[in-house]
């Protein structure tokens, strides 16, 4: 793979990370120091990023009354709509508003510029329901990537974690990405936070058969090693879990995060066009790999000795517990 530098980005300064590019083929170095959380002027936005147009909107909500796996959060928070990642067995595909939205995930995104306003207005809202207050749990995010590519312009995930630090619920960011690591200065200052990253894999073949538009694996790996160090508290989310290779050494690295928590989840068919899971798609690659419910326990047992009696694997809704 070839590496392209981003040295003159303005107002980028700092340690570099490795990332993929959204087209997964080639890596692109970014600086992950913070810059401000002043937003991109909207009209400056790119209005296509590798395989996504992007688009500016204004939302009706960016708190949304958590339900399903997340049920014992008050809120999830996205602060866009699609994903640039586009996997494709991704279950958030299915909460697209419309067919032709959910036929073509992965390549729109939508960026809720009205999202800090939302969430001021939250803070005052009438009904505790609605109200935003210290120590609620938040959710960020069900059904996008809150540090998808368009973030490095965009900032506006930085932003919701500034407005956020005001109040302090707690908080749990799911991610993939490693720009997550340009904002350690504010993840520390949160009192009660878990950021989770997705590695579903160990196999760098695999990510590129399943989630070609994801950065790799190694990658998704130290940037949660970069978080650990920092003092930011982690999660590690095996789900789906793809075909592992070598279930042994994968367990061995991923004890050595000393995450807080480690949950696994087997890949989900849909039960119909509008029900959450993945697709058949990704249904046919995993049968031509073998890759069988059988199997997946297997990996599972392995991976289960290698964290030790210390470090629970847990399953499906027994994860993803409130920060």
């Amino acid at each position: 793979m070839t590496e392209r530098r981003n040295d003159e980005r303005p107002g980028w300064r700092g340690a570099k990370q490795l990332t993929l590019l959204p087209d997964g083929e080639a890596p692109e170095e970014f600086d992950s120091s913070p810059s401000g959380s002043t937003l991109n002027p909207w009209e400056a936005l790119p209005v296509r990023l590798g395989n996504a147009t992007i688009a500016s909107v204004d939302s009706r909500s960016i708190l949304t009354p958590a339900s399903g796996f997340a049920k014992r959060y008050k809120f999830t928070l996205n602060p866009y709509g699609g994903c640039g990642f586009g996997c494709e067995y991704c279950y958030a595909r299915f909460f697209a508003p419309s067919s032709d939205l959910q036929d073509t995930w992965g390549s729109w995104v939508t960026v809720k510029r009205n999202a800090i306003r939302l969430i001021k207005q939250a803070q005052t809202a009438r009904s505790v329901a609605g109200r935003l207050e210290t120590d609620d749990a938040v959710y960020m995010s069900t059904v996008t990537d809150p540090y998808q590519p368009i973030e490095m312009q965009a900032h506006l995930t930085r932003a919701i974690l500034e407005e956020l630090l005001v109040v302090q619920p707690r908080l749990t960011i799911q991610t993939r990405s490693p720009i997550v690591t340009r904002d350690i200065d504010l993840l520390r200052q949160f009192r009660r936070i878990r950021v989770n990253f997705t590695v579903t894999t160990d196999s760098e073949s695999v990510r590129l058969r399943y989630e070609p538009h994801c950065p790799a694996i190694n990658v998704r790996l130290d940037a949660a090693a970069e978080l650990a160090t920092a003092g930011v508290p982690i999660g590690v989310s095996i789900s789906p879990m793809l075909p592992i290779t070598d279930a042994v050494s994968f367990g061995q690295r991923l004890s050595g995060l000393n995450a807080s928590e480690y949950v696994t989840q087997f890949l989900k068919p849909a039960r119909g066009r509008f029900s959450a899971g993945s697709t058949v798609e990704a249904i046919r690659k995993m049968k031509e790999d073998g890759w069988t419910e059988q199997q997946y326990q297997r990996i599972r047992s392995v991976l289960v000795d290698q964290l030790g009696p210390g470090r629970r694997l847990l399953e499906g809704t027994d994860g993803y517990a409130p920060a």
